[in-house]
């Protein structure tokens, strides 16, 4: 074995540095799209997403805890958002505002039929179900207002879900996070 030092020389002509740098821009822009807020659905069935959900006034997250008020009715808000495409059916690009829900190739309108349902969260017997219906085109946003009964002292799971339509029709999950729940205790 010889103690000499061997020098390797790398040439990065100018076809090579172009092509470093094209991969370098697309991973940081796709990158970037994640770190600025955006949401792209993993499978585009699911273009549907419920963005938002008041209880009794207060806004909470879904996995989260509300109180309420024994014997009194109370609303419930839930806001649906149908997602904006980076490419339209046509294939031309489309760049919204940042901070949405995105999906690569949305349909342009979708049915849709927006469920909450009360469940004891101690028997897991149903207490009430609600039902809402409607279209939204890409990018729209729709809030469904429901006022469920008043129920009794206890703690109960208000799941909301969102479908194409009931499951005995042939209806499907169309919302990435449909099957969300609050947790709400009453007393």
């Amino acid at each position: 074995m010889s103690s000499e030092h061997e020098v390797i020389t790398i040439v990065i002509d100018g076809k090579r540095l172009l092509v470093i740098s094209l991969f370098l821009a697309v991973t940081i822009a796709i990158s970037s799209i994640y770190v600025s807020g955006f949401y792209i659905t993993q499978d585009e069935s699911l273009s549907l997403h419920g963005q938002n959900v008041i209880i009794n006034g207060t806004p909470v997250n879904f996995g989260g805890v509300v109180p309420v008020s024994a014997g009194v009715p109370f609303p419930v808000n839930f806001t649906v958002e149908f997602s904006e495409g980076y490419f339209t059916p046509s294939g031309t690009y489309y760049a919204p505002p940042p901070g949405g829900y995105y999906a690569l190739f949305p349909p342009t309108s979708q049915p849709h039929i927006a469920i909450v349902s009360v469940y004891n969260n101690q028997t897991f017997i149903p207490g009430e179900i609600s039902i809402l219906s409607g279209t939204l085109n890409t990018g729209g946003k729709v809030t469904y207002n429901y006022t469920l009964n008043p129920l009794e002292p206890g703690e109960y799971i208000i799941k909301f879900m969102v479908w194409s339509d009931w499951i005995s029709q042939g209806g499907v999950r169309i919302a990435d996070n449909s099957g969300g729940y609050v947790k709400v205790v009453v007393s």
